[in-house]
C-alpha cells in the first residue's frame, strides 16, 4: 500500500484562528492608508452582488444547479458568502487543507455546506485523508482520471478492510487539455466501466472544465464556449451510455461559460442549451479581475479584488511611478490587455477610466509606465499615496497574500480581516 501523507488540519485551523483574532484587533476600523502595503483588498459588497447573480441559475433553470469553487479566496468567510448568495450547498476545493477548513467549520455543522469536491485528480498518498473527510460531510467527492489511481484506491480499501465507498467523478477533457480523459478512447471507456463496477466507488458521473474559455473576448464568444462544452459533455455521456455505462450526473463549467449562462438567460432558452447538464461550476466569478473583464461579461465596477500599494517614487524624466507591489503581490499571470494591472481613476464615478497601467513587475517592484505630465502631477499619484490596482488574475493574486483586508461599498475602512488556508 502507498505510504500515506497527512494534512496537519488542526495546526492549520489553530494558526488561522489565532492570526485572525490578532489581525482583527489591530486592523478593523482603520483606513487602508493606515496599514502596511502591499495588501490584498476585498470589497465585500461587490463580492455579494457577484454571487447573487449566480442565484439566477438556481432559481431560473429547471434542472441545473450551481457549485461554487473556493480556490480563489480559500477562506471560510468567502465560502459562506458564495453559498448563501448563490443559493447552493456545494463547493469545489483545490487542496485538502481547504477541504478540512471548510468541513471543520460551522458551514457544515449549520447545514449550509453539504457537498465538497476535491477539484484535482486524487493521488494515492491522500487516501487516508479522503476517507476521513468523507465521514464529516454529507457528500464528499474526488476526481479519478486514470485506471492506475482506481486500482490503487481498490488496493487501499482491500488492505484496510474498508466497506465504505468513495464518491468519484470521472474527469473528462472538453478541449482545455489540462486534465481529464479524451473521448472515444478504449482506455477512457475501460476506466468508466471500472469506476461504475468498482465495489469501492460510488460513480457520481462526469465533470468537465472549459478553462480555455478564459480566452474569450466577448459575451458571444463565451456563449459559444458554453455551447461547445455542453455538446462535448453530452457526447461523453452518450458514448458511455451506448457502451453500457450509466451516467447519472454531468457537471460543466468555468467562470466565462457560467457568466454567459446568467447573461443570456433572459434572451435564450438556457434550459435547452443546458439540457442533460445537472450542474455548472465556477470560481473566479466571485472576485473577477482584468482577465475576466476582457471576456466582455462584466466591467471593472464588478471586480471585488484589488491590491493596495504605496507610491515609493515618481520619475518625471521617464514618465513612470514606482509602487511597492511587484510579482510577489500580483503574480506574473497574463491578461489580454497586457501588463499586470490597472489603477482606476477614483474621480470618475459613473464610468470607468483607467488612470495608470502596471506595465512591469519584478520581485518587489511595480512600475506604472507611460504616464503623461498631467497624470504624473495628480495628487493621488504622489510619493506616499495609496493606489489600488486591479490584478490580472484574482486567484493567483490572492495566493500571494497572508491575509485579506475587507471593506464595504465605497469605503476604505477595514471591516474584517480574512486569513486564507495555505498549503497542500
Amino acid at each position: 500500500m502507498v505510504y500515506q501523507t497527512a494534512t496537519p488540519e488542526s495546526f492549520i485551523d489553530d494558526y488561522r484562528a489565532q492570526m485572525k483574532a490578532k489581525l482583527v484587533e489591530q486592523m478593523v476600523g482603520k483606513k487602508l492608508d493606515q496599514l502596511r502595503t502591499p495588501s490584498l483588498v476585498i470589497n465585500k459588497s461587490i463580492l455579494q452582488r457577484n454571487c447573487q447573480k449566480l442565484s439566477k441559475i438556481t432559481t431560473g433553470l429547471k434542472s441545473t444547479r450551481i457549485r461554487v469553487h473556493v480556490k480563489t479566496h480559500k477562506s471560510v468567510e468567502g465560502a459562506r458568502i458564495q453559498l448563501e448568495n448563490a443559493q447552493t450547498d456545494a463547493i469545489v476545493v483545490s487542496t485538502l487543507p481547504e477541504a478540512y477548513a471548510m468541513i471543520n467549520s460551522d458551514l457544515t455543522s449549520s447545514g449550509l455546506l453539504k457537498q465538497v469536491l476535491v477539484g484535482f485528480p486524487i493521488t494515492a498518498d491522500k487516501f487516508n485523508d479522503i476517507f476521513d473527510l468523507s465521514c464529516k460531510v454529507d457528500v464528499f467527492q474526488i476526481f479519478i482520471d486514470n485506471v492506475a489511481t482506481l486500482e490503487a484506491l481498490e488496493s487501499y480499501c482491500e488492505s484496510a478492510g474498508s466497506q465504505k465507498k468513495i464518491n468519484a467523478f470521472l474527469k473528462v477533457d472538453c478541449g482545455y487539455g489540462r486534465a481529464g480523459v479524451p473521448i472515444h478512447d478504449e482506455k477512457t471507456l475501460l476506466l468508466a466501466k471500472r469506476l461504475f463496477e468498482s465495489p469501492h466507488v460510488e460513480f457520481t458521473g462526469i465533470y468537465t472544465h472549459a478553462g480555455h474559455s478564459y480566452s474569450s473576448q466577448s459575451s458571444d464568444e463565451a456563449l459559444e464556449y458554453l455551447k461547445n462544452e455542453c455538446d462535448i459533455a453530452r457526447q461523453f455521456k452518450d458514448y458511455f451510455v451506448s457502451n453500457g455505462v450509466p451516467i447519472n450526473y454531468v457537471s460543466i463549467g468555468a467562470t466565462p461559460t457560467v457568466k454567459a449562462t446568467t447573461a443570456f438567460m433572459d434572451r435564450l432558452d438556457m434550459n435547452y442549451i443546458l439540457r442533460d447538464i445537472d450542474e455548472v461550476h465556477a470560481g473566479a466569478f466571485a472576485f473577477l479581475d482584468r482577465q475576466q473583464v476582457a471576456t466582455g461579461l462584466g466591467t471593472y465596477h464588478d471586480v471585488a479584488i484589488s491590491v493596495a500599494c504605496r507610491i515609493a517614487s515618481v520619475y518625471q524624466e521617464r514618465n513612470s511611478i514606482l509602487i511597492d507591489g511587484g510579482a510577489l503581490a500580483f503574480s506574473k499571470d497574463t491578461a489580454p490587455q497586457g501588463g499586470f494591472g490597472y489603477v482606476i481613476d477614483p474621480a470618475v464615478k459613473d464610468d470607468v477610466k483607467i488612470m495608470a497601467s502596471l506595465t512591469k513587475v519584478s520581485q518587489e517592484h511595480g512600475i506604472l509606465q507611460h504616464l503623461d505630465e498631467s497624470t504624473l502631477s495628480r495628487p493621488e499619484l504622489q510619493i506616499g499615496e495609496l493606489v489600488r490596482v486591479i490584478p490580472n488574475h484574482c486567484c493567483l493574486a490572492a495566493a500571494c497574500h497572508l491575509y485579506y483586508l475587507v471593506v464595504e461599498d465605497g469605503s476604505d475602512v477595514v471591516v474584517d480581516v480574512w486569513v486564507p488556508v495555505r498549503g497542500w
